[in-house]
């Protein structure tokens, strides 16, 4: 193909393709590039474009030239000129792709014709059919070497344009089991042995350990586990934790940092093993000792004994009550 072009036709080419790729030229660039008059310069673009090394481009309300690469100007010397034209609208749509009765309206070809094209385009691997979110029952068209922007796929929670619950719930439960190893000691085993009635058995970190996890953890953690076939980003990551930020199941520190909640691990545990399990005579007398204390005691199905009237104070006997308080309020972030 290069062969066929005029030694000044060459040594435009190499300037223009020589230049990042994407890159537009003006007529004066053009000329700047070449050193010839316009006119002259004008024959040397139209003998690049009819060997599809060159392309026109509208930008802003003006003509420009774009440099083609051989191997796609090559493609598109084996089209006719329908296919052709069909494939410059998809290729002008990008990642974004373009539905079949917007090619039909654009290139005003008969349907039969544009279908024809379409197939032709297909056969060869040159265009590709993809699944919209947006629009499921639409024929979305675009090149067959790019990627479907987001907006088109949904993003990594869609699989063929379908919300893939599984996937997500699965990434959930792996990224809150993942954070809450780094909340505690023992990670969800840190209760197993804790007297819920008294405290007694409890083992926290201090607050000089930084016991959270980063978005930028939890993405290299999902990754070194090769949890997920698709890519995610600190983003898709984020997104996941807002889910669970609003479930309760993790909180907040600072900026794009987690921890689990102390609710969520107990609601993991189950009132079988918050409760505390014991003997009749040793049941009755912890009913007795607390009735004294102004406490309600019930027993549930496990044969659990159970404070229906729960005082952090007496729970927690390294917590001193002030002014008489018999109850406080804590939670798993400050609310400034």
């Amino acid at each position: 193909m290069m062969n066929e072009l005029s030694d000044p036709a060459k040594g435009l080419y190499d300037v223009m393709i020589s230049q990042p790729r994407g890159t537009i030229f003006n007529q004066d660039e053009i000329t700047n590039a070449t050193g010839k008059q316009s006119s002259d310069n004008r024959l040397l673009l139209q003998e690049l474009i009819n060997k599809n090394l060159v392309k026109v481009v509208k930008h802003e309300n003006s003509i420009k030239f774009q440099a083609v690469d051989v191997s796609e100007a090559s493609k598109k010397s084996t089209m006719s000129r329908d296919e052709q034209l069909v494939y410059s609208y998809i290729e002008a749509s990008g990642r974004e792709g373009i539905w079949i009765k917007t090619i039909k309206a654009r290139t005003n070809l008969h349907q039969h014709i544009v279908v024809k094209c379409l197939k032709n385009l297909e056969t060869q691997r040159y265009v590709k059919v993809v699944k919209s979110v947006k629009f499921p029952t639409r024929k979305i068209y675009m090149l067959y070497n790019l990627q479907p922007s987001i907006e088109v796929t949904g993003g990594p929670w869609f699989t063929d344009g379908e919300l893939d619950d599984e996937f997500i719930s699965h990434l959930l439960t792996v990224i809150w089991r993942y954070v809450g190893q780094r909340t505690f000691p023992d990670g969800f085993n840190n209760f197993n042995d804790v007297d819920f009635m008294t405290g007694k058995g409890e083992t926290l970190y201090t607050k000089s350990v930084n016991n959270y996890a980063s978005s930028y953890e939890i993405l290299e953690f999902i990754n070194g586990a090769n949890i997920s076939k698709v890519d995610l980003s600190p983003l898709d990551i984020e997104s996941l934790c807002d889910v669970l930020y609003y479930d309760n199941r993790l909180c907040k520190v600072g900026l794009n940092s987690y921890k689990v909640t102390l609710q969520s691990v107990l609601d993991l545990m189950g009132e079988d093993k918050i409760g505390v399990k014991l003997e009749d005579e040793t049941a009755m007398a912890a009913g007795k000792d607390s009735a004294e204390n102004g406490n309600k005691v019930s027993r549930n199905e496990c044969n659990t004994i159970v404070e229906t009237s729960f005082n952090i104070f007496q729970s927690k006997n390294f917590i001193t009550p002030s002014l008489n308080d018999k109850e406080a309020v804590f939670f798993d972030e400050w609310m400034l």
